[in-house]
């Protein structure tokens, strides 16, 4: 009776160690990358939930490679860069949830990092700029510095990029021109885009937030988030507020891989949660890439109405208010960084400061005060962590 037991048990934890490897990776989890140049081959990326309990490992073919270059791309895939030791002929694996392998391309010339844009197109940025359009088409663009680190603008056709000497630097990918440097002597690794297109990027393993002096002008630093441990990357939260980084090493003690993970509110600074990652034997060590399920994927929003039109009013004079009403389409939770109006027009009102939960709404108030004859036209732009930011309504109305 005593060795049956022992046997259930070990078939319990054998049924159950396996439903676990199988468990799907929800929004809001993190990812990180893995090197394995030992006898193992995993070709690993491990998942963890927000408050670090291990979720999945997702392998790619059997080969002595590290993981890089971690993103999520419009139907919310993982695409990670598989960099296979001894080679420069690297690939793009693209995983669903459950870590099954559903596109494997390439092989690519190192690429360093990826980026999607709302069409589905994907670029990787490996000195040149390739993107690879969802028909399989390839365009390569030449940009000054060499590419290492490439972001999408809120504009969807201009690229931020980190160069080879850490500026960061811009290309307009619709004219094919080079545009301004936007952080000159950054010594930036990694660069994100916030959807009212200030960035973040690291320098020297401290993350730092940039952003324009002027339109058209190059960017300021305007914060330095103190992180406990140097980042090595790091990648934004689908919330909209925070951001995630990693801090790898080796313990030389047990010669095992080691990782921390930071969670960091953006707009304070603010330390939002810690975990350490599970230790690597065998030669592994994590390879200082970090990506979070649900970023810049899937939030999605709605305005409406697309325009306001005012009557016709005294200059000088203001109108009571017309509403705009922005809708969360999408999972998680919207967040409203900041608004932009023109014209002869105000915000009187706005409840879209506390976020937007999934289905929800929340409405800007707007007046009309003519200082001219005639017809005036403005522009509303809200700003917030979807896809589709800024959402745009247009404005008009006439002075007398």
């Amino acid at each position: 009776m005593k060795s049956f037991r022992i046997v259930a048990a070990i078939v319990l934890t054998a049924i159950s160690t396996f439903a676990a490897a199988q468990a799907p990776a929800q929004v809001g989890n993190v990812y990180v990358g893995i090197c394995d140049g030992a006898s193992t081959q995993f070709n690993e990326t491990d998942v963890y939930t927000a408050d670090g309990q291990f979720v999945n490992a997702f392998h790619g073919p059997s080969q002595n490679a590290c993981t890089t270059g971690l993103m999520f791309d419009t139907s919310n895939h993982l695409r990670a860069i598989s960099a296979q030791f001894g080679t420069q002929s690297w690939r793009v694996f693209e995983f669903d949830n459950l870590g099954d392998i559903l596109s494997n391309k390439g092989p690519f010339t190192s690429p360093v990092s990826m980026a999607h844009d709302n069409q589905g197109n994907l670029y990787l940025a490996q000195g040149a700029i390739m993107k690879i359009a969802p028909n399989g088409t390839t365009t390569t663009y030449t940009v000054a510095g060499g590419a290492q680190w490439i972001t999408l603008a809120t504009d969807q056709h201009t690229i931020f990029y980190t160069a080879a000497n850490g500026d960061v630097k811009s290309y307009n990918l619709t004219t094919r021109t080079q545009g301004i440097d936007i952080a000159v002597d950054a010594f930036a690794r990694t660069v994100r885009t916030l959807p009212d297109n200030s960035i973040l990027l690291d320098s020297l393993g401290a993350v730092q937030r940039w952003i324009p002096a002027c339109d058209g002008c190059s960017y300021k630093q305007v914060f330095a988030y103190q992180v406990p441990a140097n980042a090595d990357s790091f990648a934004l939260d689908p919330d909209g507020v925070s951001f995630w980084t990693i801090n790898t090493y080796v313990d030389l003690h047990t010669m095992q891989g080691k990782a921390d993970v930071y969670r960091t509110d953006i707009k304070s600074g603010d330390p939002l949660g810690s975990f350490s990652l599970l230790p690597l034997d065998n030669g592994r060590y994590y390879s200082m890439s970090i990506g979070v399920n649900g970023d810049s994927s899937i939030s999605s929003a709605t305005a409406s109405p697309a325009s306001l039109t005012y009557p016709a009013r005294f200059v000088g004079t203001t109108s009571s208010g017309k509403r705009v009403t922005i809708t969360n389409t999408g999972s998680v939770q919207i967040v409203v960084s900041s608004t932009n109006i023109t014209g002869d027009f105000a915000i009187k009102h706005s409840n879209c400061v506390k976020g937007i939960q999934p289905g929800g709404s929340c409405a800007i108030v707007v007046t009309f005060t003519p200082t001219q004859k005639g017809t005036r036209n403005g522009t509303l732009k809200i700003f917030d962590n979807t896809m589709s930011s800024p959402q745009t309504a247009t404005l008009s109305g006439v002075g007398k």
